[in-house]
C-alpha cells in the first residue's frame, strides 16, 4: 500500500513537471507595444524665387526651395548635423531677405524675394540637375539625406535679440574666421559675426590653393581699375602687404603707388581668400597662396563638418560660429511680413 502512495505521488510531481515545461513553451511572450514615431511637424510657407538659369520667377515652398540650396551649397557627404546646420543658415537668410532686412532685391531679382545666383543670394538646384553638379554621387540617397536635414529642422531659423539675423557662411575659413567690418568695411560691427577659431579644415581640399601671376599681367589688371596707378619697378618691388586683420587676412596692399584693401586684391584676381603669403620665383612674377575659400564671416561649412563629426549637433554648430544666437521657429510676424 505504502508502495503505492509512493508511486502516485511521483507519478503526480512528473505530470505537473511536464505540464510546466508545456506551458512555458507555448506561452507567447507579451508583444511590446512599439511607440508611434514622431514626425517632425512641416513648417508651410511660400517663397518667391527668381530663377536666373531659366530666367523664371516662381512661388514654391519655402523648404522645398531650401533642399535646392542646401545640396547646392553643402555636400551631401558631409555629417548630418552639418546639413542641418546649413539648412537653418540658409533658411535664415532667404527669409532675411524676404521681408527685406538684408540685401537689396533691386534690379535683381524682378520682383522676387530671392535669386539662384550664388554671387548674390544662395547657390540653388533641383534634384534633376544633382548629377551634373555631383558626377559621382547616389542622387536618391543624397537627395533623401538633405531632406531630412531640412524636414527635420522645418520652421526653425536664427535670431538675435528676437530678430533675425544675417548667417553669413562661406566653404573653409583656413582655421580662423573673420569679423564681418573687415570684409565690409561700410558694415558696423555685428556681435555675431565675430572672428572665432575653427579647427580641422586643412584636410579639405578647399584648404589651400596656389597660383602663378606674372608682372605684366597684374599691371594690365589693376590699371583697368586703378588708371592712376603708377609702377616703380618690378612686381617684387612693387608689392607688399602693409597691414593685416586680427584673424592674419590681409588687410591692406601696397601696390606700386597705391594702397588698395585686400578684400579687393582677392576679388580682382580671383583668389580664394585673403590670409595668403606671397613668394616671387623671379623678380617680375608672384606666387600667391591662400589658405580657406571664401570671405571667411559667420560659419564655415569645413569647420561645421568638422564639429559634427566630433559629435556636436546642429545647435552647438550654429552657436559656436553666430555668437549668442537662438535657434527659434519662425514666429507669425514674420509671416504676415513675408506675405504683405
Amino acid at each position: 500500500m505504502k508502495n503505492n502512495k509512493k508511486a502516485l505521488l511521483i507519478l503526480l510531481i512528473v505530470c505537473m513537471f511536464v505540464f510546466i515545461m508545456l506551458s512555458r513553451n507555448h506561452r507567447k511572450e507579451p508583444e511590446i507595444e512599439q511607440p508611434e514615431k514622431q514626425q517632425q511637424p512641416t513648417f508651410k510657407t511660400n517663397i518667391i524665387v527668381y530663377n536666373t538659369r531659366n530666367e523664371v520667377i516662381e512661388e514654391v515652398d519655402l523648404d522645398e526651395y531650401i533642399v535646392g540650396v542646401v545640396a547646392a551649397e553643402m555636400p551631401a557627404s558631409f555629417s548630418i548635423e552639418a546639413l542641418k546646420a546649413q539648412a537653418i543658415a540658409a533658411r535664415t537668410y532667404a527669409l532675411g531677405r524676404a521681408i527685406g532686412i538684408y540685401g537689396s532685391t533691386a534690379g535683381r531679382h524682378y520682383g522676387a524675394h530671392v535669386c539662384t545666383d550664388s554671387t548674390h543670394c544662395q547657390a540653388w538646384i533641383p534634384k534633376d540637375m544633382y548629377q551634373s553638379w555631383y558626377p559621382n554621387s547616389n542622387v536618391e540617397e543624397n537627395w533623401a539625406k538633405i531632406e531630412e536635414a531640412v524636414y527635420s529642422t522645418s520652421g526653425l531659423i536664427l535670431t538675435y535679440n528676437d530678430e533675425i539675423v544675417n548667417p553669413l557662411y562661406h566653404a573653409n575659413s583656413g582655421g580662423i574666421t573673420e569679423d564681418i567690418q573687415e570684409v565690409w568695411s561700410s558694415v558696423s560691427d555685428v556681435p555675431y559675426l565675430k572672428s572665432v577659431y575653427s579647427e580641422g579644415e586643412a584636410d579639405y581640399s578647399s584648404f589651400k590653393k596656389s597660383v602663378k601671376l606674372a608682372g605684366e599681367k597684374i599691371r594690365e589688371i589693376l590699371m583697368e581699375s586703378y588708371p592712376e596707378i603708377v609702377f616703380l619697378g618690378p612686381v617684387s618691388e612693387d608689392f607688399e602687404v602693409v597691414q593685416y586683420t586680427d584673424s592674419l587676412r590681409a588687410k591692406e596692399i601696397r601696390i606700386g603707388s597705391i594702397v588698395i584693401p585686400g578684400t579687393k586684391f582677392r576679388e580682382l584676381f580671383s583668389l580664394s581668400s585673403t590670409i595668403m603669403e606671397i613668394s616671387f620665383p623671379n623678380e617680375d612674377e608672384m606666387e600667391i597662396t591662400t589658405y580657406g575659400f571664401g570671405h571667411g564671416v559667420g560659419m564655415s561649412q569645413c569647420g561645421a563638418n568638422e564639429l559634427a563629426q566630433k559629435g556636436r549637433d546642429y545647435e552647438y554648430i550654429l552657436q559656436y560660429y553666430y555668437t549668442g544666437v537662438e535657434i527659434e521657429p519662425i514666429n507669425e510676424d514674420v509671416i504676415v511680413e513675408l506675405n504683405k
